[in-house]
């Protein structure tokens, strides 16, 4: 089965942001700069294939300074009970809130 060429890129573009993905987890830590460059390089591949980055992957990048959200590292994460449930992502570098609902099994 052959694949279409923006099939092809798609699959190549997936590929590279699990990669820089992980790379950027592995080098939190040590070397928080050059993890944030891996972030960086991702958003450039995926504005440029304009292929969307994965959702899974999305939770876990500041929109604003575009660095990794690692909990405890670079991020803090709060619940909230008022109005309705939700999840406060905060970014200890730029200060950038997130809120995600969380939502009740019926």
């Amino acid at each position: 089965m052959k694949l279409s060429k923006s099939e092809l890129i798609r699959d190549i573009a997936l590929q590279r942001y699990e990669k820089l993905f992980d790379l950027a987890i592995k080098n939190i830590k040590s070397n928080p700069s050059l993890s944030r460059r891996y972030i960086e390089i991702l958003i450039k591949i995926s504005q440029r294939t304009r292929v969307r980055i994965p959702r899974n992957l999305k939770y876990f990048i500041c929109k604003s300074c575009h660095s990794l959200l690692y909990p405890g590292i670079t991020s803090r994460i709060r619940l909230s009970p008022r109005r309705s449930s939700h999840i406060i992502v905060t970014c200890l570098i730029c200060g950038r809130i997130k809120r995600y609902p969380i939502s009740k099994k019926k």
